[in-house]
């Protein structure tokens, strides 16, 4: 196995959940550097559990270290588990945090058809960035370019944000495709600001950060298969949440969310896949949460690993947001790792997204291209199914402005080392 293979296995093995990569890894020793590492085991015949290390990178949050440990309790008549245990710690070279606890029980109620999930995370960004609300924001050419660490121009574009939470959420299986859910978020935003910053210069609402109970609800249409790499089916889903009024709040605010994502084997060795989102939100929205979107399963940033490949996290943000990606993932290569089945693929992609409804809000009307665009490939490696590490490169555009209002649009590249496909 090349250091390639053993690098993304080991990225993959900490992402994954706790059904695929303890069935994946049961009765299997670690090998690293050519020694067995007896860092996971069997337990006994209800209980796996596994505890990996957590590297990648991201060009939003530099280097990323951390580590992962899952346990899983088995018990015939639920699948893929019983219960499941995860407690995953994440630190990156600038200043990004996400700690988190994770408990999942299956198989709730008489007829055993819910399923209930609880998250209790702390997460802060120390270099998260602000550019102004709407869909034409621009950077200021002064701001630019290379600065001293001591230099106030480095920090024009950033805050931090703190924001532990508790998020719970209850699906019931309607049926083999249909699903409902509901869930509770509940999070405390504390928000600090740099001298000169545009933040403390524009001070948008949420400024002061506060208390905010997000209640979802929604219904969820799958059909993929298989579920983790899927080549044939859709998902779909719609949703609505609202923060309502709280001492010490943040924010009155609710919104609606669609999402589609749609999978097509063209031939036994191409998948073409498809996902749009669009969310709208209404009321009295802190900034902070005009980048991320709603939904069972919560997606992070208008830009970013997860959305727009190249563009970078929050750079655009307004009450409501659209984005559209499309990828053609080549299988390349298939061979066995650990006498299981390892397959690679390639993937060029186009991602596109716009943020609309900024209104009164909008911080800057100059005049761009409604979407923003970009493109890149990436490297996929999918082991027994179960997992997949991913590298991507995007690039993207990022519109400058000069001091005589001449606006130009400067590339900008993306580099993600991170977990699973991206939809």
């Amino acid at each position: 196995m090349s250091k390639h293979e053993l690098f993304l296995s080991v990225l993959a093995c900490s992402c994954l959940s706790p059904s695929a990569a303890l069935a994946a890894q049961q009765g299997e020793a670690d090998v690293k550097g050519g020694e067995e590492v007896e860092d996971r085991e069997v337990v006994g015949d209800g209980v796996r559990w596994f505890a990996v290390p957590n590297f990648a990178y991201g060009s939003d949050d530099g280097l990323i270290f951390g580590a992962r440990g899952e346990l899983a309790i088995d018990e015939a008549g639920y699948e893929p588990y019983k219960s499941a245990y995860v407690l995953h710690v994440i630190v990156t070279s600038t200043g990004f945090h996400h700690h988190r606890f994770r408990y999942d029980r299956v198989g709730l109620g008489p007829d055993k058809r819910f399923r209930l999930t609880l998250h209790v995370a702390w997460r802060q960004w120390l270099n998260d960035g602000y550019w102004g609300i709407g869909n034409t924001t621009t950077r200021e050419r002064a701001y630019v370019g290379s600065f001293d660490a001591d230099d106030p121009h480095r920090k024009r574009y950033r805050y931090s944000l703190f924001q532990p939470f508790v998020h719970a959420t209850l699906r019931a299986d309607l049926n083999e495709q249909w699903q409902a859910f509901a869930s509770l978020n509940t999070k405390w935003s504390a928000v600090e600001t740099y001298p000169d910053s545009l933040l403390l210069e524009q001070q948008p609402y949420g400024i002061n950060g506060g208390l905010t109970a997000l209640l979802s609800m929604g219904v969820l249409w799958d059909t993929r298969d298989p579920e983790t790499t899927p080549q044939t089916g859709y998902f779909c889903e719609l949703s609505g949440r609202v923060a309502p009024p709280l001492p010490h709040g943040a924010g009155f605010f609710g919104g609606v969310f669609l999402s589609l994502r749609a999978y097509w084997a063209l031939a036994p060795w191409v998948t073409f896949a498809v996902r749009g989102m669009t969310e709208w939100l209404f009321g009295d929205i802190p900034f902070y949460e005009m980048v991320h979107w709603g939904g069972a399963i919560p997606v992070a940033g208008f830009g970013g690993a997860e959305t727009l490949r190249g563009v970078a996290f929050g750079r655009w943000r307004a009450p409501g947001k659209a984005i559209l990606n499309t990828e053609l993932r080549f299988e390349i290569a298939r061979h066995s790792l650990f006498d299981r089945p390892m397959r690679w693929q390639l993937v060029p992609y186009v991602d596109a997204g716009s943020v609309y409804g900024a209104g009164d809000l909008e911080t800057s009307r100059a005049g761009m291209f409604p979407v923003h665009p970009a493109t890149g490939a990436g490297i996929r490696a999918i082991f027994d199914e179960a997992f997949v590490g991913r590298i991507d490169a995007g690039l993207g555009l990022d519109p400058v402005q000069s001091q005589s209002g001449n606006i130009r649009h400067l590339p900008n590249f993306g580099i993600y080392v991170v977990f699973d496909h991206t939809f």
